[in-house]
This record gives structure tokens, sequence and C-alpha cells, in this order.
């Protein structure tokens, strides 16, 4: 029979009841026994750093999460193990790894489920904030679609459903509907491409345990969201502890599917398919998955319900048209900053200087053209950005001139932020993170204004909250733009 995971909203039964039941049964086991609550949170993610950066104005810290697991510590074999911090961020197996992640997941959680006497199909639920961008909801449902489902509490917990809350949370909803777009990575047309800004699943790399460059998927909604809710959901050695994090996961694998359900292929690369990687099935035993075999939801036993997922024909999108037969996807840098500066928390503007023009590839005077038909792709680039701590996602605009009106880019999320700020044997890509983000709308909209001139060009990012503990420092920001 094939499981159907279902909308959270739309739930009808009790399954976030007997989710509650098992996570706290879950809880009381060992933190060496495979199917553990503290088990399966490791095999995301472990740290024991001590700085309070999980959220402004509290004392939690990686070591104050972890130390409430029962038999803590664990053996620094467990620790060092091949089943223990495997997630992969900022590479082409972000979503087949959460896959095979969220499937024994699932499995442990409804093993349990009925060994406490509850039903013998439960299935893991998804949250679908995009909603909060559907056009076919009225403005106060699209507000719910950004809220934590009731059964999850507040400042408090849901006494019905006290498996579901945690204390290290700090937001219990998504702060705009653009943290919850979905928009820009449905319309693409690549599963992987060389600019991250026209891939849907990630770059091509290695195991890569520690975030670098992002996919749109990956970015926007999957790294906005973990650093939205901020606390524990905000960095990936604590995110998996949070029971939210397992129905946002959810949400991503379903927006992989219906993705691919618009006529999209992911990469036939023989290199990503056979990709192997361990875990543990719902009898605690060693078990493996190779990308292959995750492909098909319904090969896996399960499918989603019908839901909103902010998906458009390709031919709707003008990030598809660029990315595809009109584009010639080489890329030149036209502008940069020349130093590292600090983000703060109000608006930080970014100080560009243009290169010659003799010295481009790229066409400029095409750029700034307000009557041009075939405008050059154009990408902002914020390379090596390093720091610690949760960051609320960070704005970026843009703005013809010091003293014209920004138009919004997009938004990033430095989710994992501390670990791709330390080198480590686990990630191959270098130090820091590195996020693309498509500017060529944003400039459209920036050339119908007076006196328009690409080189008056201004740059500013925006967290969405005040920085507390964290820090932030920008390596470079760049423009780079299609050479045609």
């Amino acid at each position: 029979m094939i499981r159907v995971r279902k909308n959270v909203n739309e739930l009808t039964d009790d399954t976030l009841l007997w989710y509650s039941k098992a996570v706290e049964s879950m809880k009381q086991k060992d933190i060496t026994d495979p199917s553990s609550w503290w088990y399966q949170g490791a095999i995301h993610g472990y740290g024991l750093d001590k700085r309070p950066n999980l959220a402004n104005n509290e004392s939690w810290s990686e070591s104050s999460v972890w130390e409430q697991a029962e038999g803590f510590p664990p053996s620094e074999g467990l620790v060092n193990s091949q089943f223990w911090q495997q997630c992969q961020h900022g590479t082409w197996f972000f979503l087949p790894w959460h896959r095979m992640y969220l499937q024994f997941f699932e499995a442990i959680v409804a093993k349990t489920v009925v060994e406490l006497g509850g039903p013998k199909d439960w299935t893991l639920p998804y949250w679908n904030y995009c909603d909060a961008n559907n056009p076919a909801l009225n403005p106060t449902e699209q507000l719910q679609a950004l809220k934590l489902p009731s059964e999850f509490g507040t400042n408090t917990p849901n006494p019905d459903f006290p498996g579901l809350w945690m204390k290290e949370r700090a937001q219990y909803q998504l702060s705009s509907q653009a943290d919850a777009s979905c928009s820009v990575a449905m319309k693409l047309q690549n599963f992987t491409a060389s600019s991250p800004a026209t891939s849907f699943g990630g770059v091509q790399t290695g195991f890569s345990h520690d975030s670098g460059t992002f996919g749109a998927v990956e970015n926007n909604p999957h790294n906005l969201v973990h650093v939205d809710i901020g606390g524990a959901m905000g960095d990936p050695n604590t995110a998996a502890l949070d029971p939210i994090f397992w129905l946002h996961h959810a949400n991503i694998d379903r927006l992989w599917q219906c993705w691919i359900d618009q006529g999209r292929e992911n990469t036939n690369d023989i290199t990503w398919l056979n990709q192997v990687f361990d875990f543990h099935n719902a009898d605690s035993l060693p078990d493996t998955l190779s990308v292959k075999d995750v492909l098909s939801t319904e090969a896996l036993g399960f499918t989603y319900s019908d839901s909103y997922s902010s998906s458009a024909a390709p031919t709707d999108s003008k990030v598809f048209a660029l990315a595809s037969a009109g584009g010639s996807g080489m890329f030149d840098t036209i502008a940069a900053t020349t130093k590292p500066f600090l983000l703060g928390s109000q608006s930080t503007s970014a100080q560009l200087e243009f290169l010659p023009e003799k010295q481009r590839a790229a066409q400029v005077p095409v750029l700034g053209a307000s009557n041009s038909q075939t405008p050059n792709q154009v990408i902002i680039v914020l390379d090596n950005v390093t720091g610690s701590g949760v960051v609320a996602p960070v704005s970026v605009y843009v703005k013809a001139s010091a003293n014209s009106e920004r138009v919004l880019v997009g938004k990033i999320g430095l989710f994992g932020l501390t670990q791709s700020s330390t080198p480590s044997s686990t990630s191959c890509l270098e130090q820091g993170i590195s996020i693309e983000l498509d500017v060529t709308d944003a400039l459209q909209q920036l050339r119908s204004q007076t006196n328009w001139n690409l080189e008056n060009l201004q740059i500013e990012l925006e967290p969405g909250r005040e920085l507390g503990n964290a820090s932030v420092t920008v390596g470079r920001v760049s423009i780079k733009a299609e050479v045609v």
C-alpha cells in the first residue's frame, strides 16, 4: 500500500498526536541507540559549541541542547563514525540524501507508533509554508501557512502534544512570504549547473557535509526556513532535534517531486546516481541506499497529497528563458568589492568598484540599455561569507543610486555559517559560504528610472533581525554578467 504524506494543515486524524508520543518515547532511549531521538538527530549533525549563538538574548548553545540526551556523552568512536554528521549541504547530494534520511526516520517513528499502540499506517506529514504565496488562498489562510501548526506550541508547549515542543525554538512563524517562496527554484530547468543561480538541486561536488554553495531550492526556501525559525533549527548540528525539522524537510522533498512532475529531469551523471550513504533501518540494523534508489517516491512506498508548490510552466519564467537556449552560460565579472566587510544589524552597503570597460567581456551597454529586448543575465555573488551564530534571512537589495528607491533581489539564508567558517575534512569546498542571486529582473526595473547608469548601482544587505551574538563577514560581493 502506498503511504500518503499529507499537508499538516489539512490533517483530520491523530497523526500529530502519535508523532508527539513517539518523540517522547524516542527521547527516553540512549543516544547510542539508532532508534533514539538523539541518534537520529546526530545523523544530521552534532556539535558541542558552548557559545550562546542559537538565538538573541538566550543562553542556548549546541552543548546545552545535546547535554539533555540520555546517555550523554557519546563515545568518540560513535561521533566520528560513518553514521553521524552525514547531512549533505551545498551539494547536488542535498535532495537525495535528505530523502533517504526522511525514509529511514519515518520508518523508525512508524514502528515506535505501533509499539505504543498506535495505527500501523502512520506517515510523516509536511509543512507547506509555500501556501503563504498561494493566490488561491485568502490573506488569513496565507498568514496561517507561515505559522507552525498549533500542536507545536509557542512560548510554552501545547499540553496535548508535549513531544512537539522545544524550548530552544526561537520563532514560531516565518517572518515574511518571501521567506516561504518556492517560485524561483521551481522555475529553473536544470537540476545541476555550473551556476548555483540556475541550479535547482545544487552544484556538482563530492561528499559535502558542510554548507558551501547552494542550489536554488536549498537557499530558498530550505535555508531561509531554518534560520528564520532559528534557535536549534538554525544550526545544522542541532536542527534535526526540533520536531518541525522533519515536516520542513518533507516539504522540501515534496518540492523536488513537484519539480519533476513539471516535466523536469534529474541529472543522469553516473557519479551522482551511484553515490551511497549509510543509515540504520527501523530494526536498528546498518543499511545503505544509493541516489539511484531514491529517484521515485512511489518506489519507496509513498507519495504526496496534492498541494500548492508555486509551480509554473517553464516558458512563463524569465529565469528559464535566460538559463536555456538564449544564454551563453559564460559570465564575466564587471564589478566587485575590494575588501571584506562586516554585516551589521541594519542595512549594510557593499562598496563596488567597476572594472574599466575595456577589460570586460560582457557588453555593458546592453546591460544598461533601457530598451534592450534581450538583456544579459546578471547575477550577484557573495563569496567567502564567514562568521558564527544563527542569522535571520538576509535581504539583498539593489538601488539605481544612493538616494533612489531600492528593489529586492532576493533573500539568502546563512544556514551552517559557523560550520562552513571552520576548515573541515567533511567538505570538499573552500572555507565560507558562497551564494548567487539572479538580479536580471531587478535590473530591468531599475533601467526604467531616470538617468539610469549601471555604474551607479548600489547593493545593500539587511538581516531580518538583530544579529545579537552572531557575527558575519562578507569576503566579497561581485556582479557577473552574461557574455553574449
